[in-house]
Parts: C-alpha cells; structure tokens; sequence
C-alpha cells in the first residue's frame, strides 16, 4: 500500500450523511470548483503529456459505472475533467473525508466517500441507485488504493461490479498507460508520461446467479483493462518481469 506521508484525522458519519448531495447550493459551488479545476489542470495535463483516446466511448452511455487503474493523485480529474456533458462523482475511501480543506475541496468537486459503518451501507447503496438512475456516472477504482505509476494492473476488488450487476447499469472502463516522453518533454521529464483511454461500453452478461456474475464481470473487466495495459504500456510489468519496451 502506497503511503504518502499524510495521515487523515478520523471522520465518523452521521446516520443522515447525504453521500450524493443535489442541494442546489452545492450543485453551484460544484460547478464552480469543476470550471476552476479545468482550468488549472491545462498545465499538469501538459507536464505528464496527457493524451485522451477512445473519446467517443465515453458519450455512448450515460447512468454508468466508470472503473479505473488508481496510478496518479490527480487521475480523478483527468477523468471528470474530460467528461463535459456528463455529471461523474468519484468515490473514495471515507477516511479521505479527514484532510482538512482538501477534502472540502474533493467534495465540492463530487467526491462520494464509501461508508466503512455497515449500518451506513444500505443508505449509499440506495443513493447511488438513484445517482445512476438520473443518467450521472460514478467513478470507482476496484484497485481500491492509489499507488502511483504502478505498472501493472493491480487484482479488482467486486464492489463496483456489485453495483453494475444488481442495477443492471453498463460499466465504462478506463485505462491509464504509460509512455516513454517526446520531444521537449524529453528535456524536461524523467517520469513517463501518462495516456488515458475510454474502452467501449461493456453491458452486463447475466450468468446463473447474482455472485457469479459479479464474479464473471470483474474478471473480464480486469483482463480487458490488463490486456490493453500490456499491450499500449512502454512500461509495464507481466508474469513477475519487469518489461520496458
């Protein structure tokens, strides 16, 4: 597990914690921090020489589970950043909640945390069939932690799966990829650059039971996202060796 050095205060939630919050106060100060947030990620996106492809994928479904590779503190935005006519909350870890004004900051910028209380998990589970239910995307990392430019695809957790499978919701899935730096940033950055792909809409495949279709789904949306990232990556790591290509 990646540690950055930073350690959140504990945070509890209330038995009323609106974890999807529509009031029309928060919806503008919302807007207001994802206009903002566009425009200063032009220059981190410039840095990492980020390259979106695949953007078409991403407007063919809307109510979607959005999955992802968790390699980069700003990744989130990337993502949300490039979805303009579609709302997408992100989820993450509720002790993310304890950083101060970075974690008003998230919020403001439609960051949903996961109850760890589990009499908390049937009121998220509801909210967030609502949520895609009004055609808003979630974005969910089944990696569940962040661990910066990892160079494989880390094993998913179901939990998003869960949610795609029970609601019967299609799953847009994303890959972030890395790639050698070109020209001027080749004088610059030693870091790889960072690519970020939109695959087509994967739509659920009912199998006997609820649990082995989670299971099913989880299992190819890892191999698809595994495959493309062995495939594009000029870094990458298979079968316990390091590749570079």
């Amino acid at each position: 597990t990646y540690d950055n050095g930073f350690h959140p205060k504990q945070v509890v939630l209330n038995e009323n914690y609106i974890f999807y919050n529509r009031r029309l106060s928060f919806r503008i100060a919302s807007k207001i921090i994802v206009f903002f947030t566009r425009l200063w990620l032009v220059v981190p996106k410039w840095w990492m020489g980020l390259k979106i492809t695949g953007k078409e994928n991403k407007r063919k479904v809307k109510g979607a589970l959005m999955v992802s590779n968790h390699i980069h503190p700003l990744d989130a935005f990337f993502i949300v950043g490039s979805m303009y006519f579609t709302k997408v909350y992100v989820t993450m870890l509720q002790s993310n909640l304890g950083f101060g004004l970075i974690s008003k900051y998230m919020r403001l910028a439609a960051a949903v945390p996961i109850p760890e209380q589990r009499r908390l998990l049937r009121k998220f589970d509801q909210e967030t069939a609502q949520t895609l239910d009004k055609k808003q995307n979630i974005l969910f990392y089944p990696e569940a932690a962040l661990m910066p430019y990892c160079d494989h695809i880390r094993n998913f957790l179901p939990g998003a799966f869960h949610f795609a499978v029970k609601y019967d919701k299609p799953i847009l899935p994303c890959c972030f990829t890395f790639h050698k730096p070109k020209g001027i940033l080749k004088l610059f950055r030693k870091k790889p650059v960072v690519h970020l792909h939109f695959f087509e809409p994967y739509f659920i495949k009912q199998e006997e039971n609820r649990t082995k279709t989670i299971e099913q789904t989880t299992e190819n949306i890892h191999k698809m996202i595994s495959d493309y990232f062995i495939e594009h990556s000029d870094y990458y790591y298979e079968n316990g060796i390091k590749k570079t290509l």
